[in-house]
């Protein structure tokens, strides 16, 4: 978008895969861009997409993007992931199963302001190799040289200085240690399960999505997406709560994300209380309780005919 390349684009993922790309779609995608002549040179997969936490399979893609770059893609497009939100989970043991196969990428960055107890704006990246990095980005002016082999980071970004963001890393690690911010992730996680878990017992709701990290993914089984859109009003307008929706495959999803340090289990009960009060107002000023009793009452008669039949 800034330099002009209008021809980056999204490729398509499914509910049937939770949302994650696969790798048939990258080959595709690769084969096509070859055929037609182009040259491709830069491919993202994500650990925890903004929208619905999916989580793309990295090991597959990296191979899958190998092996098209074998057959007429040249020398292989720049392979990064993005776990900006996600990342931060890749200290559980238990979660580094989402992680599998960073060590096949190009660079990898996540945002530690966004769920590691750190004020923005703070950006963890690594980079497999830095040379093509510096290549791209150094400047060359007597009075910008470094003297023999020091590092210089403004050789990695386009700005020629930065502040000093890791100085918020460091003193997290050393008032928390590693233990502690683990036990934070983890009270977020379950958190996020227990409200999800409210969700699926309630047969008006439908989680959009699987419940993974601190992201919860729901709406209105069987409405109009104006319903879902009333309801997310109406719980906005409470003051108590504030959520955003997304789209998945066009259909209309809020969004509750735990975050804040210092969420208890008390705040998500009372939020869940909030949407479920919440649904039984916009349902009752959209009729769409007697609809939906109306559908079942016909369902139950069609099938009760039906069995009268056969006998």
């Amino acid at each position: 978008m800034i330099v002009g390349i209008d021809h980056v684009r999204l490729l398509p993922a499914s509910p049937q895969h939770d949302w994650a790309l696969q790798p048939e779609a990258l080959k595709a995608a690769i084969a096509a861009d070859v055929a037609a002549g182009l040259i491709p040179s830069f491919d993202m997969a994500s650990i925890g997409t903004t929208s619905s936490c999916a989580v793309d399979p990295v090991a597959q893609l990296a191979a899958a993007a190998a092996a098209a770059a074998g057959c007429g893609g040249g020398s292989g497009a720049w392979f990064h992931v993005d776990a900006a939100y996600a990342g931060s989970a890749a200290l559980l043991p238990e979660q580094r199963h989402h992680f599998v196969g960073l060590e096949a990428v190009d660079s990898y960055s996540f945002n530690p302001h966004k769920w590691l107890l750190t004020n923005f704006d703070c950006c963890c990246m690594w980079v497999a190799d830095s040379g093509p990095l510096k290549k791209a980005l150094s400047l060359t002016p007597v009075f910008l040289r470094a003297a023999g082999n020091s590092l210089d980071y403004k050789d990695w970004q386009i700005p020629l200085g930065r502040r000093f963001r890791s100085l918020k890393l460091y003193f997290l690690l050393r008032m928390y240690g590693a233990e502690k911010i683990r036990a934070y992730l983890r009270h977020h996680i379950a958190l996020a399960a227990a409200f999800a878990q409210a969700v699926a017992a309630d047969p008006r709701f439908e989680l959009a999505a699987p419940q993974r990290f601190g992201l919860v993914c729901f709406r209105l089984r069987d409405v109009p997406r104006e319903v879902n859109a009333a309801l997310l009003a109406q719980l906005n307008a409470g003051g108590r709560l504030f959520l955003i929706h997304t789209e998945l495959s066009g259909a209309y999803t809020l969004r509750l994300a735990v975050g804040a340090a210092t969420t208890q289990l008390e705040h998500v009960q009372a939020a869940w209380a909030a949407v479920a009060a919440a649904a039984d107002v916009v349902l009752h000023a959209h009729g769409a309780d007697a609809g939906r009793k109306e559908a079942a009452a016909a369902g139950a008669g069609a099938a009760g005919a039906g069995g009268a039949t056969r006998a």
